[in-house]
């Protein structure tokens, strides 16, 4: 007992030290204490009201302060997981990566964040009060931080929707500067000159809910919209946009809301369907439709950690025989039947606004639409495997990545600001990047930027872990770049937004 004695009040020395302001702690030589109190995961003699001053928690014995402080969470996996609701209202010490992308929070690892796939409930935790608003992305953004807060429930559709759980920070230390991840709200000068009466777009962004919706993803939405007016003359009344919860982004650095472009929709399945519908009402087959998704995506990442990323299991049996799952190859019983034996397709998935648009979605909101040429460009993970539910006639199909593959934000840095494919694909249309300097995809010079100019361009930049993919012969199988390749690529030639 007395070896415990003595490490106990080097540690109260120190916890002194930090918490000056607070007496609470009984210094050497002085009168005992009333008993011991559990603070940040520390044990230490205290009188209760000091203790309970300071937020610790006060205990008769040092027994059953200890049992009490060994509740403090290692990891935010713990204070996420099933005991979740043991921990509130607990003050904790955890260690973490610090974003503000658009919220403030702690993540297991940036990766989580570069990749276009909704981060797993239990890798990140929000943070909240007033010395998380504070907290500056520009000194802590992408740096390994030591934070104490107390942990609360949290029940908020408004700010923190489909969050349980948030830590009001107290205090927090640096760590480690891993990376520098510092998020910007891109500026773009709208200007439309020349009017495209005959063309369309539809920009659709889901985000699945505030903490996963990352402000690249407005950007990738900002930069299309801007090239299709500027460049291309698409009028502001025939672009849909489908963004999140239906309301623009906000700055997060300032806080301000971004009025550059407008939201028409959330961007959920019944308004991307009503939207579609609109289009049936209004188009002919003289018309041109483009269509551009970003943000999350769900499905089958064979070689990845955790395999299943999202989608689910095809039961309508339309995938291509080539999309075969054998359950023995990873140990999982994808369907459920209680065997580990069986072979299964997969359906992937665009991440809505709560929810998910499954592939199978498509084949319906594109029936009976009239169209001359339709441009889908899409940059959400596994986005290739929705290739063959979209592909049809005069029907150009761009995906980011495979079909059992993820896409990611740019690298290196500023790998925060948009997404890898998508923004090469959007400057090569463009003719210039997001700060103006030229960009020359025009490789036959005829003074234009084809679908398949743009998309051998993007691919030629793109150095992500991706395989970007290209359609347009109406098969459903389509190639990697560069194209024209294995009948892909004779429409995409002669095909300008």
């Amino acid at each position: 007992m007395k070896r415990k004695l003595i490490a106990i009040a080097s540690t109260t020395v120190l916890i002194c030290m930090v918490l000056a302001n607070i007496v609470a702690c009984q210094p050497d030589g002085e009168a005992p204490a009333e008993g011991w109190c559990c603070f940040n995961g520390e044990v230490f003699p205290s009188t209760e009201a000091g203790c309970l001053e300071m937020g610790g928690y006060f205990f008769v014995t040092d027994g059953e302060a200890e049992d009490f402080c060994r509740r403090e969470i290692p990891s935010i996996s713990h204070l996420k997981g099933p005991d979740w609701m043991i921990y509130t209202g607990t003050v904790v010490t955890i260690e973490g990566i610090f974003v503000r992308d658009p919220l403030p929070m702690l993540v297991v690892d940036l990766d989580l964040v570069r990749v276009n796939m909704p981060m797993p409930d239990d890798q990140y935790i929000i943070l909240i009060g007033n010395q998380a608003e504070e907290m500056d992305a520009e000194e802590y953004g992408g740096a390994k931080l030591r934070l104490t807060g107390l942990v609360e429930a949290i029940d908020d559709a408004v700010n923190y929707a489909g969050e349980y759980v948030a830590i009001q920070v107290i205090g927090h230390e640096l760590l480690e500067r891993l990376e520098v991840y510092n998020p910007r709200l891109m500026l773009f000068e709208i200007y439309p000159e020349v009017m495209q009466p005959n063309s369309y777009a539809v920009l659709f962004s889901g985000g699945t809910k505030p903490a996963r919706n990352f402000i690249r993803y407005w950007n990738d939405l900002k930069f299309m919209y801007s090239t299709l007016i500027n460049e291309y003359g698409y009028a502001p009344e025939h672009i849909a946009v489908l963004y999140a919860d239906g309301k623009q982004a906000k700055d997060p650095k300032t806080g301000k809301t971004d009025t550059q472009i407008p939201v028409h929709y959330s961007a959920t399945q019944a308004n991307l369907e009503t939207v579609f519908n609109l289009l049936k009402q209004t188009t002919t087959t003289q018309d041109f439709i483009f269509m551009f998704t970003t943000n999350h995506g769900g499905g089958f990442e064979k070689a990845g950690l955790y395999k299943v990323r999202g989608g689910q299991v095809d039961t309508n049996g339309d995938e291509p025989g080539t999309d075969v799952l054998l359950e023995t190859d990873y140990n999982l019983d994808l369907n459920n039947d209680g065997k580990i034996s069986g072979q299964v397709s997969w359906d992937e998935e665009l991440c809505s606004w709560g929810g998910s648009i499954f592939d199978d979605a498509f084949d319906n909101m594109f029936a009976n639409l009239e169209y001359e040429r339709m441009v889908i460009v899409m940059e959400q993970c596994f986005s290739g495997g929705l290739i063959s539910d979209m592909a049809g006639p005069n029907r150009i199909i761009i995906s980011a990545a495979g079909e059992y593959q993820p896409s990611y934000a740019m690298g290196p840095y500023p790998w925060d600001t948009f997404d890898e494919f998508s923004y090469y694909f959007t400057c090569a249309i463009n003719g210039a990047d997001d700060q103006g300097k030229i960009v020359d995809a025009d490789t036959n010079n005829d003074g234009q930027v084809s679908m398949v100019e743009a998309f051998n361009y993007a691919v030629s930049k793109d150095t992500a872990a991706e395989t970007p993919y290209y359609e347009d012969n109406g098969d459903g199988v389509p190639h990697s770049g560069p194209v024209p390749k294995g009948g892909d690529g004779t429409l995409g030639s002669n095909t300008f937004l």
